[in-house]
C-alpha cells in the first residue's frame, strides 16, 4: 500500500471516530464542564489556583506544559490549533480568529496578547470566541 492509500485510511479512520457515540458524548460533557466552569468562575466561587485544578479534572480536557507555561484547554469544539511559532511562544487558536499569544519563555509565563473575540473571565481563565462559550483556556503561571 502507497503512503498516500495509507494516509487516505487513516484519515478516514479519524473521520469515523469523530463522527461516533463516544465523540459525541465526550464533546457533549467538555460542553458542560465548560459552561460549568465559567459559571463558577464568573461568580467568584473558584479563584485561579481551584480553576486550574477543576479544569485538570475534566476528562477531556488537553494539558500542555512548555516551558514555564502550563495551559489546560476545555473545548467541545473542532479547530483548537495550539501551535509554537518561535522558541518562546505558544499560540492557541480555536480556527475563528480568536486566539492567545503566550511567552512561554518568561518566569513566570504571561498571555501577551489577546486576538479576535477573547475575554478573560478570571485572572488566569480566558474565553476564546466569547460569543459561543465552549472554547475555555485555564492557564497556570
Amino acid at each position: 500500500m502507497s503512503w498516500k492509500e495509507q494516509l487516505d485510511k487513516a484519515i478516514a479512520q479519524i473521520k469515523q471516530a469523530a463522527e461516533s457515540d463516544k465523540a459525541q458524548e465526550i464533546s457533549a460533557k467538555a460542553k458542560e464542564s465548560v459552561s460549568s466552569l465559567v459559571d463558577k468562575v464568573k461568580t467568584g466561587a473558584l479563584g485561579a489556583a481551584g480553576s486550574f485544578l477543576e479544569a485538570n479534572r475534566d476528562p477531556s480536557s488537553l494539558q500542555v506544559h512548555f516551558l514555564n507555561a502550563q495551559l489546560t484547554v476545555l473545548s467541545p469544539a473542532e479547530g483548537i490549533n495550539i501551535s509554537r511559532p518561535d522558541a518562546a511562544s505558544l499560540v492557541i487558536e480555536d480556527g475563528d480568529g480568536n486566539g492567545l499569544v503566550i511567552n512561554a519563555a518568561a518566569d513566570p509565563a504571561f498571555v501577551v496578547e489577546q486576538i479576535g473575540s477573547v475575554t478573560q473571565i478570571s485572572g488566569n481563565t480566558y474565553d476564546l470566541g466569547a460569543e459561543d462559550g465552549v472554547n475555555l483556556v485555564v492557564t497556570k503561571f
